[in-house]
C-alpha cells in the first residue's frame, strides 16, 4: 500500500528540504535538481503550501534556464512570480524578477532584463539584503557588457565586488573575479584578465563547482587564443567542454563547440571545424540562445570563406547579419545608416581617386598626340567636355551623399522620439530654435546647417534608456538618474564611427554641460564647451519649459526667457543667452 504524502509542519519540511537539495544541485547534477524540483512541486500543490510552491517553481525554473530550456523555465518564473505576489513575498518577487532578467539577458533582450535587474535592486534595497544587491548589480554588469559599454559595466562589476569583499560571500566573489577578467579581456589587458581569472578558479576549486571550474577553463582558453597560442587555447576549449557535457550545460557546450571550431579552421582542419560548429548551431538553435546561433552563423561565414565557397559564406553572413539585427533591434537602424555612410563615403573616396588618375592619363595622351598631329586637337576638347560631364556627375553624387547624409539624421531623430512618444517633436523644436540662434550669432550657412542638423540627433543615446525610466511620471531613483546621464556618452558612442561633415559625435557628447562646470559627462566650463553644444543646451532648456510633460505643467515661454536671463553666465552662455532673448522678443518666435 502507497503511504499517504506528508502534511502539515512535516510536508512543508520536506518541500523546503527538497527545494534546497535542488538549488545546491543544479550546477553540478541538473538533472536530479529537476527532479528534486518536480517533486516539491508535485507536493507543495497536494498540501497547500503556497510559499513552498513559488519556490519550487523558482527552483525548476533556474534548473530549466541552466539547461538552456528558457520556454520552460520562463513559465515557472511567471507562475512563481504570481505566488509570491499574492502572498506579498518581496524577496520572493525580486528573486524572480533577477530569475527572469538572466533568462532575458541570455537571450539577448537587453532592456527586457534591463528592466527586470533594475525592479529586483530597488526590492533588495527595500529589504536591504545586501548579497542579493551584488547579485542583481553584477547581472546589471552583465547587460551593460554584452552591449559594449564596458565604463558602464565596470561601474556596476565594482560596486558588486566591494559588497561580496564586505559580506565575505566567496561565491559571488568568484563570479565577480570572473566578470572582471572578462572586461580586462575584452579591454586588451591580458595579464589584468589572467589575474582575475586565477583568483576565481582558485575560489571555484574551494567550492568544488564544476561549472564554475568549467567557465574559468573557457575563459583561460580565450587568454591563448588572444596570444594566438593555439594549443593550449585548445586544451582548455576541450576541458571545459568535457565538464560541461558531465553537467548538461547546453550553452556552454554550444559556446565551447563554436571556439574549438574556429581554431579547427585557423588549422585547415575544415571537417572538424564544421561538425564543431553545426553541432554548436544545433544546441544554441535549439535552446533559443541567440548571441550564441549568431556567434556560430558568423564563424560558419568564416569557415567556408577560407574553404572558397564564397556562396556559402555569404549565406551564413546574411543569417548572422539578420539575426544580429534582430538582437540588437534597438540599434538595429542607425548601424545600417553607419554602415551604408561609410560604405558610399569610402566608394566615392575611392571613384574621386580613380577618375583624377585616369584623367592624368588622358591630359598626358592628349598633349602626346599634340606633338604629332593638330587633328587631336578636336579629340582634347571631346575629352575635356567628357571631364567636365564627370566633374557634374561627381558633384551630384556628392549632393546626393549629403542628401543621404540629411535622410539618416532625419531618420535618427524619428527613431528617437518613437523610443520616447511623450516628447514627440522636441528635437525638431529644439533644432528651429537652435538654428535661428545660430543666425542671430552669424554663423555661416554651413555652420547654420549643422547647429540645426546635430540639435536633430542631440538626444539618441536616450535609445537605450528602458522605456520604464523614460516615461516615469514620479521622481526617478540615483540609480536610474544615472542611467538617463549615460544618454551623452551613449549618443557619442554611437555617431563617433560616422564620417560627418559636422563634429556631430562631439557635440552630442557635450550638449548637457553646462556653463559653469555643473553639467555632465565631463564637468567642462565655459569656451571649453563647443558653441554648437551651447546652443542647443539653451534652446533645449526653452523647448522644455514651452512643452507638455507627464510630471509637470507647461511653464511658458516667458518662464523660459526669465529661466536662461536669471542663469546667463551661470549655466548658459551669456551670448547665446542674449541672441535667444532677440529671437523670442524681438523677432517674434514662437514654437510651431
Amino acid at each position: 500500500m502507497r503511504s499517504k504524502p506528508p502534511s502539515g509542519k512535516t510536508g512543508r519540511a520536506r518541500v523546503d528540504l527538497l527545494n534546497e537539495l535542488a538549488g545546491a544541485l543544479y550546477r553540478s547534477k541538473p538533472l536530479i535538481a529537476e527532479a528534486y524540483a518536480m517533486e516539491a512541486i508535485v507536493l507543495s500543490e497536494r498540501i497547500g503550501y503556497r510559499k513552498g510552491e513559488a519556490r519550487s517553481n523558482n527552483v525548476i525554473g533556474i534548473t530549466f534556464a541552466f539547461r538552456g530550456k528558457y520556454y520552460e523555465s520562463m513559465e515557472h518564473f511567471n507562475i512563481a512570480r504570481e505566488i509570491f505576489t499574492e502572498l506579498d513575498n518581496r524577496a520572493g518577487i525580486a528573486r524572480t524578477h533577477t530569475n527572469i532578467g538572466v533568462v532575458y539577458s541570455d537571450q539577448s533582450r537587453f532592456d527586457l532584463a534591463l528592466d527586470h535587474h533594475l525592479k529586483a535592486v530597488r526590492i533588495y534595497e527595500e529589504i536591504n539584503d545586501r548579497n542579493c544587491i551584488a547579485h542583481s548589480l553584477n547581472c546589471i554588469g552583465v547587460v551593460f557588457r554584452k552591449r559594449n559599454d564596458l565604463e558602464k559595466a565596470e561601474y556596476y562589476y565594482l560596486k558588486a565586488l566591494r559588497i561580496r569583499e564586505d559580506t565575505g560571500d566567496v561565491r559571488g566573489l568568484a563570479k565577480s573575479y570572473n566578470n572582471m577578467g572578462i572586461l580586462a579581456k575584452e579591454r586588451g589587458n591580458l595579464e589584468s584578465a589572467v589575474n582575475y581569472y586565477t583568483k576565481s578558479l582558485k575560489l571555484k576549486e574551494e567550492l568544488d563547482d564544476k561549472q564554475g571550474i568549467a567557465i574559468s577553463y573557457s575563459n583561460i582558453g580565450d587568454i591563448h587564443m588572444k596570444l594566438k597560442e593555439f594549443t593550449p587555447a585548445l586544451e582548455y576549449y576541450r576541458k571545459s567542454l568535457s565538464l560541461e557535457e558531465d553537467i548538461g550545460d547546453e550553452k556552454n557546450i554550444s559556446n565551447n563547440c563554436n571556439k574549438i571550431g574556429i581554431i579547427m579552421t585557423l588549422r585547415d582542419k575544415y571537417e572538424e571545424a564544421l561538425e564543431y560548429f553545426n553541432r554548436a548551431l544545433r544546441i544554441s538553435t535549439g535552446i533559443g540562445a541567440r548571441i550564441y546561433e549568431s556567434d556560430c552563423y558568423k564563424e560558419l561565414s568564416n569557415l567556408y570563406k577560407a574553404m572558397g565557397d564564397y556562396e556559402k559564406a555569404f549565406l551564413f553572413y546574411k543569417k548572422f547579419s539578420s539575426l544580429t539585427k534582430e538582437i540588437f533591434s534597438d540599434k538595429s537602424a542607425e548601424t545600417i545608416a553607419k554602415l551604408q555612410i561609410r560604405y558610399e563615403t569610402e566608394q566615392k573616396e575611392k571613384e574621386a581617386e580613380l577618375y583624377y588618375l585616369r584623367n592624368v592619363e588622358l591630359r598626358r595622351e592628349i598633349n602626346d598626340r599634340k606633338l604629332v598631329e593638330s587633328q587631336l586637337v578636336a579629340q582634347e576638347r571631346l575629352l575635356e567636355e567628357r571631364v567636365k560631364n564627370r566633374t557634374i556627375e561627381l558633384q551630384e553624387s556628392m549632393r546626393k551623399l549629403k542628401k543621404s547624409v540629411e535622410g539618416t539624421i532625419y531618420t535618427l531623430s524619428r527613431i528617437i522620439e518613437s523610443k520616447d512618444p511623450y516628447t514627440s517633436g522636441h528635437q525638431l523644436r529644439v533644432a528651429e530654435l537652435a538654428r535661428l540662434i545660430a543666425i542671430e550669432l552669424g554663423f555661416d550657412e554651413n555652420r547654420v546647417e549643422a547647429v540645426f542638423m546635430i540639435s536633430l540627433v542631440h538626444d539618441i543615446g536616450k535609445i537605450s534608456i528602458p522605456q520604464e525610466i523614460l516615461s516615469r511620471s514620479g521622481q526617478l531613483s540615483e540609480l536610474e538618474q544615472e542611467i538617463v546621464q549615460t544618454h551623452p556618452q551613449i549618443g557619442y558612442e554611437i555617431l563617433s564611427g560616422v564620417e560627418f561633415p559636422w563634429p556631430v559625435a562631439d557635440v552630442v557628447l557635450q550638449h548637457q554641460e553646462l556653463y559653469d562646470g555643473s553639467g555632465y559627462p565631463n564637468g567642462l566650463k565655459g569656451e571649453d564647451i563647443l558653441i554648437e553644444a551651447r546652443i542647443i543646451a539653451v534652446a533645449d532648456v526653452v523647448e522644455a519649459m514651452t512643452s507638455h510633460r507627464l510630471y509637470r505643467s507647461i511653464p511658458g515661454l516667458e518662464s523660459a526667457i526669465e529661466e536662461i536671463s536669471l542663469n546667463s553666465s551661470i549655466l548658459y552662455d551669456p551670448d547665446v543667452v542674449e541672441a535667444c532673448r532677440r529671437v523670442i522678443c524681438e523677432k517674434g518666435f514662437h514654437f510651431k
